[in-house]
């Protein structure tokens, strides 16, 4: 018997389905549970369930824990190489409190724009962490609606959120954008001014 179609979970046997490590996706249990659930789905109720590849995370149990997920911060494909954010956990709060300051979080952003397209994570609870930016990068999320998020603090959850509210701090210090935001602000106090 032959797996194909492994995003449908389709084998050359129309009476059996593959999900796990039987098909050519990356071995993962997470993964594998997934694709299981779907697998099961499709085969009983006759659905098209897939499982976006586009956003699956990978996790190292090494200390410190090594997790990423989407376009790794080294791809170049056409065109240019993604652009990077990242934040040192030694400007992370919770990592300064514990004393575990090695380690890093670093945002892969989408070529045109600052859409989150990847993620890499090293420190204590990197396997943690990388869950919101798993659905950062499912949701298409950009570092500004990112950094908009409300986050609880200490955490260390706050390296991907502070490498966001960086990126956004640098395209807010661009000049065209200064002069844009002194230009409102003048015309704001010139309205305060006259009274309205």
């Amino acid at each position: 018997m032959h797996v194909y179609g492994s995003h449908l979970f389709h084998t050359s046997n129309p009476r059996v389905w593959a999900a796990g490590d039987v098909t050519p996706v990356p071995h993962l249990t997470h993964l594998a549970a997934a694709h299981g659930g779907a697998a099961a789905s499709n085969a009983l109720l006759g659905l098209r369930r897939t499982v976006a590849m586009t956003a699956v995370p990978r996790v190292s149990y090494t200390d410190p824990e090594v997790a990423a997920v989407g376009v790794p911060t080294w791809a170049s494909g056409p065109g240019r190489r993604p652009r990077t954010v990242t934040r040192h956990h030694d400007h992370v709060d919770r990592a300064i409190a514990d004393g575990r300051t090695e380690g890093f979080a670093r945002l892969t952003l989408s070529a045109r724009g600052n859409r989150v397209v990847g993620a890499t994570i090293v420190g204590p609870r990197a396997g943690e962490s990388i869950a919101q930016m798993t659905l950062a990068i499912r949701a298409r999320t950009t570092t500004t609606a990112l950094a908009a998020t409300v986050h609880a603090y200490p955490t260390y959850a706050d390296g991907p959120w502070n490498a966001a509210v960086d990126e956004v701090r640098r395209r807010l210090a661009q000049p065209g954008v200064q002069r844009a935001l002194a230009a409102t602000l003048a015309a704001r106090r010139a309205r305060w001014r006259r009274g309205g």
